[in-house]
């Protein structure tokens, strides 16, 4: 079973905005308040609605219950106590539905529980509702529809595809018996980013700070789009040639092995391009949607992918994009190289190496 989320855009009336505001506003409250209480150790072992008064929904109580839970267990995690900020709300599944163009849920209005119709953008819901988190964003309301479907069964190919990731050449995919594949223009994105990059630092330097937040959101949503075509196209060639298995590089830590710390426009131009790589996305898009296909996906340790040779294993370093073996002399392109490898790797089990081998 795979989980997918679908933004839709809310239409509520001014009247129904300003309710929505309050109960946010008090469902983050709420968060913050149990997230202290645990902390204080005021709220111990098992706890309940009962425990607490807030002026919501009881359903509503329950999530941000868990929610707070879930908060706390990541402040353990991180030696620090999490304090929410942005407004929001969440509805788990048995608490909200969509009937046409109406998003139904339940909310308190002057202590009572009554159930609000919101206006939406129209959407179709194909699986399993799961929990609807409800938020304002630059001005607008959206509300993130959690959906979770059935996979589809096992593939029953038995071809296996290596995935390599990169920044020049976003994605290559090969495929033992069939061949190598190039998707994505690396050249142009790299274009995209360094005109996203010249505006920002022109509005920084005019100190227009609301229009560099609106610069850096346009461009995650530019990249979010770019990653969810490449993921279909790869998955689409998969499933097409027969794929049961893609292998892809399991990148986790790569910035801490290849940032420079040198001085220079070259090194900042290098830690610009590989701090952005939204690789973690693209390998999260192209996991799910091979899942809905029956395709299996393995991550695989990325440790020299690019510089053992695929014909005899002797490790070169490839001085340009092209690969030559200096001990037999095979010739080929240096992401391809490092497709070849994955596809030939056994897949990561148990503790995870990643990019830079901890």
């Amino acid at each position: 079973m795979s989980t997918t989320t679908r933004q839709v855009r809310l239409y509520p009336t001014p009247e129904q905005s300003r309710l929505l505001m309050a109960h946010c506003q008090e469902y983050i409250s709420t968060v913050n308040v149990l997230v202290a209480a645990f902390d204080s150790e005021v709220l111990t072992g098992k706890v309940s609605t009962k425990d607490f008064r807030a002026a919501l929904p009881s359903a509503v109580k329950n999530q941000a219950l868990r929610d707070a839970q879930s908060v706390f267990k990541r402040s353990c995690e991180l030696g620090r106590l999490s304090v929410l900020k942005k407004p929001h709300a969440q509805w788990n599944n048995q608490n909200w539905r969509v009937e046409g163009d109406l998003l139904i849920i339940p909310v308190c209005k002057d202590g009572k529980t009554q159930q609000e119709r919101l206006r939406c953008a129209a959407v179709a819901l194909e699986g399993k509702a799961g929990i609807v988190r409800i938020k304002k964003k630059r001005g607008k309301w959206i509300a993130d529809l959690t959906v979770t479907q059935e996979n589809a069964p096992a593939s029953e190919g038995h071809a296996i595809m290596g995935v390599d990731l990169g920044i020049k050449v976003p994605a290559v995919a090969h495929i033992g018996g069939t061949g190598t594949r190039f998707f994505g223009n690396g050249r142009s994105q790299r274009y995209m980013r360094r005109r996203f990059y010249a505006r920002r630092k022109r509005l920084q330097k005019a100190k227009k700070m609301r229009a560099v937040r609106k610069s850096k959101g346009k461009e995650a949503r530019w990249m979010k789009t770019i990653n969810h075509q490449l993921s279909r196209q790869i998955v689409t060639h998969a499933h097409a040639q027969g794929v049961g298995t893609i292998k892809i590089e399991a990148l986790q830590g790569i910035r801490k092995g290849t940032t420079r710390t040198s001085r220079g426009a070259s090194a900042r131009k290098n830690n610009r391009m590989t701090n952005t790589w939204s690789f973690s996305q693209l390998t999260l898009f192209i996991t799910y949607k091979a899942q809905r296909q029956g395709i299996k996906v393995e991550q695989i340790d990325p440790a020299y992918t690019s510089q053992d040779c695929p014909a005899c294993r002797f490790r070169n370093t490839a001085q340009d994009r092209t690969y030559v073996c200096a001990e037999c002399g095979w010739r080929g392109h240096r992401d391809a190289v490092g497709a070849i490898n994955i596809s030939r790797r056994a897949g990561l089990s148990g503790h995870r190496r990643g990019a830079t081998g901890a």
